[in-house]
């Protein structure tokens, strides 16, 4: 009983403690993460690896897998990075990614001894479910942060973390902003094309050829801004993409406009090109028609990429409205 009336005068007291005063305003955004760390210099982030303190402030960032455009996107310069593909970047990008020295080809080939001598404050970086990274070889230099990205849907559900993670959380939400407005835009000026036409965006490969899927990176935003993939690709909701050999070209037979990813000066690569050059390409009735358009940085993993993706797809709807 007595236990009961002291649990029941706290229930009490605490009410009345809440009740009493003005209401408070929401916390900021960082409030909660800078409070648990116990330091204003420093917050702390939810990571796949769990809650890890990071500075509220970093000035030497290192940025791993998948993740150094979405860094460069928020105006930071990443003091090391690994190795980067020209292709997801324009000219005036890539001067800027070659320009940071690289630690290795791929996170299997980091040079730690070169990361620890470059003395960062923090480290962010994706990684794939069931790998493992070196986590513990790169908490020993520098608050690591990993987040687990196995599909491109994961790596956009991540690029917000990875801006709080650098206290960029504001900058990432403006860009969100602008890429809401730009699928309205072009779901509202288009109505009417996308209603009568069908995609299809290819790449070559070693054996074939690839039609990316919904799920694809290009795929989730060309389907958000209202481009019906074909038959070929839309039902496939598991892969990146559909593979097929160069025999199977013809099943793009029914496809309105085809797409193609494009090297940054806008001309296919080499696999892509041997695709471009097959005679049953030639014959199809987009290509027929000249709707066939070349696409560039269409796996840059950031906001900005995307709305330049945006962009050549605003073109080419221009083109066919």
């Amino acid at each position: 009983m007595k236990l009961t009336g002291l649990i029941l005068g706290a229930l009490i007291f605490a009410t009345a403690a809440c009740g009493s005063g003005a209401a408070e305003e929401p916390a900021a955004t960082n409030a909660p993460a800078a409070a648990a760390s116990g330091d204003p210099a420093t917050r702390v982030v939810e990571t796949a690896n769990g809650p890890v303190t990071v500075p509220a402030e970093p000035k030497r960032v290192v940025s791993l897998l998948n993740s150094t455009a979405a860094v460069l996107e928020l105006g930071i310069t990443p003091i090391a990075v690994l190795q980067e593909w020209e292709g997801d970047y324009s000219p005036e990008e890539w001067a800027k990614v070659t320009a940071i020295p690289v630690l290795g080809a791929d996170e299997t080939s980091i040079n730690y001894e070169q990361l620890a001598q470059l003395e960062p404050d923090l480290i962010v970086s994706t990684q794939r479910r069931d790998e493992d990274f070196g986590y513990d070889k790169l908490s020993a230099i520098a608050p690591t942060a990993m987040f687990v990205t196995d599909n491109p849907a994961e790596v956009r559900e991540v690029l917000p973390k990875i801006a709080e993670t650098l206290g960029e959380s504001d900058a990432m939400a403006g860009r969100i902003s602008e890429y809401q407005a730009k699928i309205a835009d072009i779901k509202s000026r288009y109505a009417t094309v996308l209603a009568e036409t069908t995609w299809d965006y290819v790449e070559g490969g070693p054996e074939g050829f690839v039609a990316n899927s919904p799920v694809s990176w290009p795929g989730l935003f060309m389907e958000e801004a209202g481009l019906t993939f074909s038959k070929v690709a839309t039902g496939e909701r598991e892969n990146r993409g559909v593979r097929l050999s160069f025999e199977q070209v013809s099943q793009l037979q029914d496809t309105a406009v085809l797409l193609y990813g494009a090297q940054p000066d806008g001309t296919a690569d080499p696999a892509t090109q041997k695709l471009l050059d097959q005679g049953s390409w030639k014959l199809l009735p987009a290509v027929k028609e000249g709707h066939v358009y070349p696409v560039r940085f269409g796996y840059q993993y950031s906001y900005k990429g995307v709305l330049q993706l945006l962009d050549q797809l605003d073109a080419v709807l221009a083109q066919l409205a």
